[in-house]
């Protein structure tokens, strides 16, 4: 949680950066020179801005450096508060509300659409989710107005050749397809919609990834109290060895109320990664807890190869009577990096 916030907000500093030194043209204007016939022996020195435009442009700079500067320590202060509240519990184990959109469905795909008329009226393509891993099939989803028939086309987005086509020419609102699972796919991929909507050709475009995986999560052995945690066994079947990071959300019911992260190498194989969920989101309760919303991931070994995702074999794991207050109840303390992050933090929302 902690990282991509502070990427967040440096990315969103150093966008801040260009856009102001770059967007305002009286900051780098160009000289002009004026220049004499070619028969004329005589060349004009350049011209020079007038004092009045120097002490102008000067100002404009020191107004976008000061604005910068406030935004920056507005951002670093924002950031601060939230990094500094994530640090009262540990990272592998986190709050999770509702809210959290982004951990509760972390691969969802966002439907594209098109307008049909001036009523308001789109062609909406929505897909079950954005990345997919052999053996799920892609289930697709077209929906609008008066449509007369669709065709469509799973195509490799690098080299546009077309891997499977359907069509259906029944007249509804809405139609749903799906393309069988298959190994040889390429990774990035795009579906091609053509509908025929009051005798004109409508099309629409999604993109999509498809990856073999890395692992399968097959299951979970029992959880058991490990003294300030609950520690849950997750069981894995390793095909790409490497550096893995392993997700899912804790909930009480239909509750959400942890976001539970682990990271470890694992060879090939079968093999058994811990999931930890701390003693501060846990709540003695007569419900069961339940896991859901499982992210196997091989991390990126450099910059520039992408991350490589699994698959499970379940929706969900339910930990029944589980003794929370047995748990140590021992305050979560910050490590000396996350100290000094914080630190750091809070040095950039106060310097002058």
């Amino acid at each position: 949680m902690k990282k991509p916030i502070i990427a967040l907000a440096l990315t969103t500093v150093f966008g801040l950066l260009i856009w102001l030194f770059f967007s305002d043209k009286s900051v780098a204007q160009p000289n002009t020179f004026k220049t004499l016939p070619a028969k004329a022996s005589v060349i004009t020195p350049a011209v020079q801005p007038k004092a009045s435009n120097v002490t102008q442009q000067n100002l404009t700079i020191a107004q976008a450096k000061k604005h910068f500067d406030e935004s920056i320590k507005s951002a670093a202060k924002q950031v601060s508060h939230q990094y500094a509240a994530a640090l009262n519990f540990p990272p592998y184990s986190q709050p999770l509300t509702s809210l959290d959109t982004d951990r509760l469905e972390p691969n969802k795909f966002n439907p594209v659409a098109v307008p049909i008329n001036n009523d308001g009226a789109d062609l909406v393509l929505s897909l079950s989710k954005y990345r997919f891993v052999y053996p799920e099939p892609i289930v697709v989803r077209i929906e609008g107005e008066n449509i007369g028939a669709v065709t469509l086309s799973l195509m490799d987005v690098d080299s546009k050749k077309v891997l499977a086509s359907q069509r259906i020419n029944n007249a509804k609102q809405s139609y749903d397809f799906s393309f069988s699972a298959r190994e040889d796919y390429p990774r990035n991929l795009q579906i091609l919609a053509e509908a025929q909507i009051n005798a004109e050709q409508v099309p629409i475009v999604a993109h999509l990834q498809y990856m073999n995986p890395s692992a399968v999560l097959m299951g979970f052995d029992n959880a058991w109290p490990n003294r300030d945690k609950m520690t849950i066994p997750a069981k894995l079947k390793v095909y790409k060895a490497g550096m893995y990071r392993i997700r899912a959300n804790l909930y009480i019911g239909e509750q959400p109320i942890a976001h539970l992260v682990s990271r470890e190498r694992l060879e090939t194989g079968s093999q058994t990664i811990a999931l930890d969920a701390h003693w501060s989101v846990l709540k003695a309760t007569d419900q069961p807890m339940h896991l859901h919303g499982f992210v196997i991931e091989l991390m990126s070994p450099a910059p520039g190869e992408p991350s490589v995702f699994g698959h499970s074999e379940i929706k969900s794991f339910t930990i029944s009577e589980f003794p929370v207050d047995s748990l140590n109840k021992t305050p979560y303390h910050p490590t000396n990096a996350e100290r000094q992050s914080l630190q750091f933090l809070k040095s950039l929302g106060t310097t002058s």
